[in-house]
């Protein structure tokens, strides 16, 4: 993990193990933004949802990477995830309906809505070169927050 102008970076290899290492800088990221407790578990969740898509999916023929970067922009928290696997837009899944009966609902699928539904703004775009890049926002306002 790197920390440069006020941003922390990681660059790990994409697999579930590695998940609980994201956790502890994103939410150290956050701790040192002074960010509300109360928000943190729920961008946790969506950056664990994330990573955990590019852990199982993102690199079928073998070893890959994620590189992440998070920081304070005006009243954002920002989370940026990227990877050089398969291309994948989650922001053009449909979100799971929750009327249909248990037994005719798609299994898998929340995570993604976990994602767009906790963040305030998540956005994906795709660069043959640079590969997927994931980029998620939390409005957090600036009361008793320094930053990072």
């Amino acid at each position: 993990m790197t920390t440069k102008s006020n941003k922390f970076k990681l660059k790990i290899e994409a697999n579930l193990e590695n998940l609980s290492l994201i956790h502890s800088v994103v939410s150290e990221a956050m701790k040192q933004a002074k960010i509300d407790a109360a928000i943190i578990p729920r961008v946790l969740l969506a950056v664990d949802e994330a990573c955990t898509n590019i852990a199982m999916y993102a690199y079928p023929e073998g070893k890959g990477y994620i590189r992440l970067a998070c920081w304070l922009d005006h009243q954002d928290f920002v989370i940026s995830i990227e990877d050089k696997g398969r291309p994948f837009d989650p922001c053009s899944v449909s979100l799971p309906t929750f009327d249909a009966n248990l037994d005719d609902r798609k299994v898998g699928g929340l995570g993604i809505y976990f994602m767009r539904t906790f963040m305030d703004e998540t956005s994906y775009k795709y660069d043959p070169r640079k590969g997927n890049q994931l980029t998620m926002r939390k409005h957090v306002g600036t009361d008793n927050r320094e930053s990072l």
